[in-house]
């Protein structure tokens, strides 16, 4: 007992110095596909029963009368066969410390449902799986390692497996390897790798000591207060189209029509990789100013207006939730007039929807995304909005009018101090 206690004792002393351990460091996941053509006919297999397998551990622990109290070192389980019935098979192809890992992600997500449950929200039951898509390896040199530039090792599969992107991380000391997840994805398998890495041994990239403002549109997909107008536009391609012709012509439920299934998936899948390269670079590339100011759209409103395909084909809506991660961004308020208000006479102007430039009586003529990325930068910079706050109009008007005039009176100062 004495000795239970003890090795309880480490552990939790082991999980309090890396938990102030990583507090000084930074987290980083990177993203390996596993080369499907290296794979031997026995790797596939084993590839492929591990997720079902996964599957079966994960229904059963969902089964049990006690989910804490499940015992996962059996080495058979009872699942359902195609017709419904109870039959039991043995875990050839998942090791324990995987079905420890299946066990512990339920215990999570059980934790997170009663937390939402205790704050109002409305929650349902833990639902058993048809599918089973990611599987988690804890332990660093036991389940799983890293062999070579390309090649990496994983507990249940025989050999090593060849993965594209390690070269990212293999050789630098400075990263710390934590757990892995293996991803069965409709174009391949996939592994991400999280790993820790001191924050002073971060490279650092320079920043460009300016604020820059983003103007989420319709025709331009982002125009900047540095007049730089980017457009994206991922679609459908003809083999999606084709497919999907090809699929209402076929009996649901038949192999056929399963395979058409799963071959749109992939289709679905390269879509999705190509976002999400693009939202990368794009964020990438406006997270270098110092300061980055973009208004708080309602994209959801935009994808339901006539607007739809356009939202649906680009890349809006990634941009604006990694942006929402890093520390160097402002977002505005969305009751703000970012494209009526002129900056240079301080009136609100009504502005179409069809317009495509913003005029105004006082002189000032410019593009009118390029005109609203320049307000926001001037509404932050006058403390106007700077927050996701709803504001009623009046509240909006009064607090322009006031941040004008300042503007205007401090601006006059300047002047006459130059003059002398």
């Amino acid at each position: 007992m004495d000795d239970r206690l003890d090795k309880n004792a480490r552990i939790a002393d082991t999980q309090r110095a890396t938990y102030e351990k990583r507090r000084s460091q930074v987290c980083r996941v990177f993203q390996m596909k596993i080369q499907s053509n290296k794979l031997t006919v026995n790797q596939r297999e084993e590839l492929r029963m591990l997720f079902v397998a996964g599957k079966w551990c994960h229904n059963a622990i969902l089964a049990s009368p006690s989910v804490s109290g499940y015992d996962t070192k059996p080495k058979s389980v009872v699942h359902k066969d195609k017709d419904g019935n109870d039959v039991e098979t043995e875990y050839r192809y998942l090791p324990q410390s995987v079905r420890q890992t299946i066990k512990k992600q339920i215990q999570d997500n059980l934790r997170v449902l009663s937390t939402r449950k205790k704050r109002g929200y409305k929650v349902g039951p833990l639902k058993f799986i048809s599918e089973l898509t990611s599987i988690n390896f804890k332990q660093y040199g036991v389940t799983h390692k890293i062999l070579s530039r390309n090649q990496i090792k994983l507990q249940g599969i025989k050999g090593c497996l060849k993965v594209n992107g390690l070269d990212q991380i293999y050789g630098n000391p400075d990263y710390e390897m934590a757990n892995w997840k293996l991803l069965n994805l409709p174009d391949g398998y996939y592994v991400n790798i999280t790993t820790y890495i001191d924050k002073d041994k971060v490279e650092k990239k320079k920043k460009i000591d300016k604020i820059l403002g983003i103007d989420f549109g319709r025709r331009t997909s982002f125009t900047t207060s540095e007049d730089e107008h980017l457009s994206f536009k991922v679609q459908e391609g003809e083999r999606l189209k084709h497919l999907q012709r090809k699929l209402s012509r076929q009996k649901k439920g038949s192999k056929r029509y399963e395979r058409t299934k799963h071959l749109m998936r992939v289709e679905y899948q390269k879509i999705k990789n190509q976002k999400k390269d693009l939202a990368n670079k794009t964020v990438a590339h406006f997270v270098l100013y110092d300061k980055v100011v973009f208004q708080d759209e309602m994209l959801p409103l935009w994808h339901k207006s006539h607007f739809g395909k356009t939202v649906q084909h680009n890349i809006l809506g990634r941009v604006k939730a990694e942006l929402m991660k890093k520390d160097n961004v402002i977002v505005l308020s969305r009751s703000l007039p970012t494209t009526k208000f002129c900056s240079g006479c301080g009136k609100i102007n009504h502005v179409k929807l069809c317009d495509e430039s913003y005029k105004c009586s006082c002189g000032v003529y410019e593009d009118r995304d390029y005109h609203a990325a320049k307000n926001m930068v001037w509404f932050y910079e006058n403390n106007v909005g700077v927050g996701r706050t709803k504001f009623k109009r009046v509240e909006i008007h009064e607090a322009i009018d006031k941040a004008f005039a300042d503007s205007v009176s401090i601006g006059s100062v300047k002047r006459e101090a130059d003059t002398l």
